[in-house]
């Protein structure tokens, strides 16, 4: 850290709490539904935050399925709002096979960087060199469980999967928000990307492609020994409730 300011580590000498680094917090937790209208087609989903998210930064999205009306359920996100101002997202969806309508029930964490400051009678609140809050004691702090770390590469016909090999518990929440329709990332090598939650009636963890028939690849030059790496929280009600 350069200058003045404050500074907090871990036992690892890890930074958890400084004037610059900014730390995820707990925002709220609801559940919403998946549906379909015919047994072919998309699947959707939606929720309205009761907390507007203030920062610049689009909040963290974290979902666990709860229920399901199929062995599977892939999906990709759309953030709602602008930044300074989020208030939702929508889910689309797809399910594997069967005669039966999409119905799922799924419960879903919001977090966010500190935006607002400690409105409590006691407490500490950090702030940034612009006056901005950086962290509030008042804030519930996110406890990481667990990261994607490598991924094995299943070439399909239409869709490749890109497999995590994680095994992931049920009271364990995934992050989606990296999959919102309005990336770019996968821009020319697929129509669309997304992951699948839920397979063969168990949480899971998948990147799925649909390949693009033309136009070959946006990064061309490759990964340039980049990872995508998708965080896995815990988020007991005891400490994280609605």
């Amino acid at each position: 850290m350069d200058g003045h300011g404050f500074l907090a580590v871990n036992n690892q000498l890890s930074v958890v709490v400084s004037n610059i680094y900014k730390v995820l917090v707990f925002s709220e937790r609801s559940v919403f539904t998946i549906t379909s209208s015919k047994t072919d087609r998309n699947g959707y989903g939606a929720a309205a935050f009761t907390k507007v998210v203030r920062t610049v930064e689009a909040p963290q999205i974290f979902i666990r399925v709860a229920s399901a009306s199929h062995s599977t359920l892939g999906l990709y996100i759309t953030i709602q709002g602008s930044p300074g101002a989020w208030t939702g997202f929508q889910v689309t969806s797809a399910a594997r096979g069967g005669s039966t309508l999409q119905n799922y029930t799924v419960e879903f964490v919001v977090c966010k960087f500190t935006d607002s400051y400690n409105s409590q009678v006691y407490g500490s609140e950090v702030r940034g060199e612009s006056n901005e809050p950086v962290f509030s004691s008042a804030d519930k702090v996110v406890k990481y469980s667990r990261f994607t770390k490598s991924w094995t590469k299943v070439i399909g016909t239409f869709v490749d999967e890109y497999r995590s090999g994680m095994v992931l518990d049920a009271d364990d929440f995934v992050s989606i928000s990296a999959f919102d329709r309005g990336v770019s990332w996968f821009i020319k090598g697929a129509r669309y990307a997304g992951l699948t939650v839920y397979n063969n009636n168990a949480p899971s963890l998948t990147v799925f492609v649909t390949k693009e028939t033309g136009g070959g690849y946006w990064y061309y030059q490759g990964a340039n020994d980049t990872f995508l790496s998708i965080p896995i929280c815990k988020f007991p009600a005891s400490r994280y409730g609605t």
